[in-house]
């Protein structure tokens, strides 16, 4: 008995070494990845806060070349313009509609994209007065009672085309920030009543509006959280700056002429909705 238990403590000695081999190793758990490649097309709702930063740079009259901007004699017909009305900021908010479509790959914990929306806005904000003439400062004339000149701005649509990356917090739940050009659409209007303003005189009643589309660039960033797998909620926040454009107002009319810029700004805050693709897997 004794060599017997002897020899199975022996080959059990030897074959010890060989279990663990015979068992198999787990591989450690992979981390999962939610798909996010793919196109996309959403809607969405929010506000939009704009200012417009109104500047009148001269005010002259071009039937009186003498006295025209950039002369030493302009001070002499216009001794106090522009007055104390430039500049002048034109500040409103509302509400912003619109949709966006565009299309993400994906790298791991990493989703790259490029992204394109437009949306809808329509806004105004008023001055009484011309902006830069309103004053007796302007051509040493006081506004008359029931003073009915005004300036307005009024923003519109807005789109832009924009890279995205972000980075997945959970499998579900993407922080993005993204950037590129934008453009906005804006109309700013002057008028002007003879009856009740010493800058209008011929013809004794003026309107004029210029429309623009400004380029420009916009810089942001938001959060998404892929509710079902083609459903795509989202919270997001953007700055942009669209740079200074030249508006002038009665250019000809052989009256008082306002040369004018205005430098326009936006921030919007959004929620939206959207479904995406399987086309890329």
């Amino acid at each position: 008995m004794n060599k017997i238990g002897s020899a199975m403590a022996f080959g059990l000695a030897l074959a010890g070494p060989a279990f663990p081999a015979d068992i198999p190793v787990k591989a450690p758990a992979q981390p999962v990845y939610s798909g996010w490649g793919g196109w996309y097309v959403g809607v969405e709702v929010g506000e939009k806060w704009k200012t417009d930063d109104w500047t009148t740079d001269c005010v002259q009259q071009s039937s009186a070349p003498l006295f025209a901007c950039g002369t030493k004699n302009n001070k002499v017909q216009f001794p106090g313009a522009p007055d104390a009305s430039s500049p002048h900021k034109f500040k409103n908010s509302g509400l912003r509609t619109g949709g966006y479509i565009g299309a993400n790959t994906q790298q791991q914990n990493w989703v790259y994209g490029v992204e394109v929306d437009w949306a809808h806005y329509d806004r105004s904000d008023s001055f009484v007065g011309l902006v830069g003439c309103s004053t007796v400062a302007c051509a040493g004339l006081a506004p008359l009672p029931g003073f009915a000149d005004r300036t307005s701005v009024t923003n519109k649509w807005d789109a832009s085309l924009r890279v995205r990356g972000g980075y997945l917090l959970v499998p579900d739940v993407l922080l993005y920030a993204t950037g590129g050009i934008a453009f906005q659409q804006i109309s700013a209007t002057m008028s002007c009543n003879f009856a009740t303003s010493t800058a209008c005189l011929s013809p004794p009643n003026k309107a004029q509006t210029n429309n623009d589309t400004l380029p420009g660039w916009t810089v942001g960033g938001g959060l998404e959280w892929k509710l079902l797998p083609n459903i795509i909620l989202r919270g997001e926040y953007r700055y942009a700056d669209f740079g200074s454009v030249r508006s002038n107002f009665f250019q000809g009319s052989g009256d008082v002429e306002l040369l004018s810029r205005i430098h326009v700004r936006s921030q919007i805050a959004t929620a939206g909705i959207a479904y995406k693709f399987d086309w890329w897997r």
